[in-house]
Parts: C-alpha cells; structure tokens; sequence
C-alpha cells in the first residue's frame, strides 16, 4: 500500500510539474510571437511604393508645414515616443516614417490619419 501511494505522489509531482512547464513556455511564447508578428509587418511593408508612386520632396515639406497640427496630434499620443520624419527615399521623393511605442498608440495614429495617406503622402510605421 505505502508503495502504490508513493507511485500516486510521484505521478502526481510529474503531472504538476509538466503542467507548470507548460503554462511557463506557453506564456514565455507570447513576446516572441509579438515580436514575429511585429518584424514580419515591417519587411512585408518595407519594399514601400515605386519611386516614381512618391511625392516630390518639396510637395512632401510643404504638405508637412501647411498640417504641422495634424503632425503635432500625432506626436503628442504618446509624447516622446512618437515621432514623425521625412524620408528622402529616391532622389528628390519622399514618403513618411512615423515611429510610434505601442499597438495602441499606432491605432490612435491610424484614426487621426484616417486614410492610406497623410495628405497625399504615404507614410510607414515602425514600432520602436
């Protein structure tokens, strides 16, 4: 009897303890799933539109200055962490690089933009 008890303990701690490994790999994937997530929405937009599909840079700068608000509102959902740059991709276009924190704040960029251009300039998103 204290022998099959002692099979029943020893059952039971592998059972926990498998239970335990699981749930910690399990909670321990979420970041990297993120993270993949993350990196595979950045490569898949990374090629960006054609040159010729961009802006010239000057029509970039102009449309920047003349919504300085807009770019302001932006920058200020989560201060310090967000920030907008001009990029000069191909020789005299551009297109916009909003650098942003968390999902969330990208969801409240994406609703102030409120379309696929700001302006008429596209525009790409990192998380940083």
């Amino acid at each position: 009897m204290i022998t099959r008890s002692k099979r029943i303990t020893k059952s039971h701690k592998f059972y926990v303890l498998i239970i335990i490994l699981v749930i910690i790999v399990s909670i321990g994937s979420i970041p990297i799933v993120i993270l993949a997530f993350s990196i595979f929405e950045t490569i898949k937009g990374s090629s960006g539109l054609p040159c010729e599909e961009l802006p010239d840079i000057e029509t970039v700068r102009q449309i920047i200055e003349d919504h300085q608000d807009s770019i302001e509102e932006i920058e200020n959902t989560s201060p310090g962490n967000v920030w907008v740059e001009i990029n000069e991709r191909c020789d005299g276009k551009g297109e916009l690089f909003i650098y942003y924190d968390t999902i969330s704040t990208k969801n409240k960029i994406k609703e102030i933009i409120g379309g696929d251009t700001f302006f008429g300039v596209p525009y790409r998103m990192f998380n940083v």
